[in-house]
């Protein structure tokens, strides 16, 4: 039996915990990310009243929290070497972790990372390989390193990606993934049947994380590349268009081929009841606009706080 720490934020993190309890190993401690900015008051009201998901499960199984604010402190240091923990998992993480850190587990030190690697390392894969057009994506069990997602390769799944999957949907499947696969992972450790395999830096890929300009559509681009970029981004970052002295929020796209050219990028084709239908760098090809909203104060209040 391994003893074993995860440490992460989100679905991933989530994913490993519940693929925990599935395994014959035991899970000796959590640590969950916070953000910097966040002060001590602040993190009290906020886990007492509104406790993300990672906390309410340590609560609910009665997992030892671990409370160091970040993985490279003296105070996580000092957690592990109590735990003492064969094998720490990292699924999410904004930290890039030191060498003295890294040799603290036992076994290994393994960061999860939902993507086929080499390929798309980086904050959010889930967005880059639907952008790029990939018709599958994975996720990836690696030794950790003190570079970003480029350790030596243990195990790793692929995950397939249909033309209708958004980042958000891409995210779900590969969380699945993770908790479905962790149980191999773990029992071939303990066997010690695991070979590592070094990551071919020469097909390797990196992509920065979103900003707001990613949301300003580029409609002299191909259709399907608009498609990608829309439905890749959701719901991190949401596309729009000018919508009558508005903004008009995107959610979902599809191409639709046209019956006669528009040689015109970024035009309103057609408004009906199924969407607006927009003009691309395709003459052949269009954009329809399926689910949208208007941008306005009630739009903008329920994306900060999330109470609709």
């Amino acid at each position: 039996m391994l003893k074993v720490v995860v440490i992460g934020y989100g679905k991933i993190a989530q994913s490993l915990i519940l693929g925990m309890m599935q395994t014959n190993h035991k899970l000796v401690g959590v640590m969950r990310w916070k953000r910097k900015e966040e002060n001590k008051l602040y993190s009290f009201l906020k886990d007492t009243f509104v406790p993300d998901p990672i906390l309410s499960m340590i609560r609910t199984h009665n997992f030892r929290e671990i409370k160091a604010r970040r993985a490279n402190s003296k105070e996580f240091i000092r957690e592990i070497k109590k735990l003492r923990p064969d094998v720490i998992i990292v699924g999410s993480w904004g930290e890039i972790l030191k060498k003295e850190i890294i040799d603290l587990p036992k076994v290994a030190f393994i960061n999860c990372h939902p993507s086929l690697l080499p390929k798309h390392r980086g904050s959010n894969p889930y967005a880059s390989v639907i952008r790029a057009g990939e018709t599958k994506t994975g996720i990836t069990f690696h030794l950790m390193n003190e570079q970003i997602d480029a350790g030596d390769i243990l195990l790793q799944a692929e995950v397939p990606i249909s033309e209708i999957d958004t980042g958000e949907t891409l995210k779900n499947k590969c969380a699945y993934k993770v908790k479905e696969t962790l149980k191999i992972l773990l029992s071939r450790l303990e066997k010690g049947d695991l070979i590592p395999v070094k990551q071919e830096e020469a097909e390797a890929s990196y992509f920065s994380a979103l900003n707001e300009d990613d949301a300003v559509i580029k409609w002299d681009r191909p259709a399907v590349e608009i498609h990608n970029h829309i439905r890749g981004l959701y719901p991190w970052v949401q596309c729009y268009i000018p919508y009558k002295n508005s903004f008009l929020i995107i959610k979902s796209t599809r191409v639709v081929k046209l019956n006669k050219p528009v040689n015109k990028p970024g035009m309103i084709l057609k408004e009906d009841k199924n969407g607006i239908l927009m003009s691309t760098g395709d003459p052949d090809k269009a954009i329809l606009c399926k689910d949208t909203e208007v941008y306005n104060f009630l739009y903008s209040l329920k994306n900060m706080v999330g109470i609709f």
